[in-house]
């Protein structure tokens, strides 16, 4: 797939977005779980809307890049 076809990787989301991005790839649960046990290692409330774009990174990182999105290196 080509760089025209896939959407450039956001700062930041919102976890509603955060499922929107992954549910072809994993259970809604599994993705509100995953990012939730990385806000509560990092000290932040579960029950944030936004996530920050450190622990969204590390979502990535350890799930890989969501289909369709692709690094924004510019």
């Amino acid at each position: 797939m080509s760089k025209q076809n896939k959407k450039p990787l956001p700062h930041s989301v919102t976890k509603s977005e955060l499922i929107e991005m992954y549910c072809n790839q994993f259970s809604e649960t599994k993705i509100r779980n995953q990012i939730n046990e990385i806000l509560k290692e990092k000290k932040i409330s579960k029950d944030v809307k936004m996530i920050p774009h450190l622990e969204f990174v590390e979502f990535v990182e350890t799930y890989g890049l969501p289909k369709g999105y692709y690094y924004d290196d510019d």
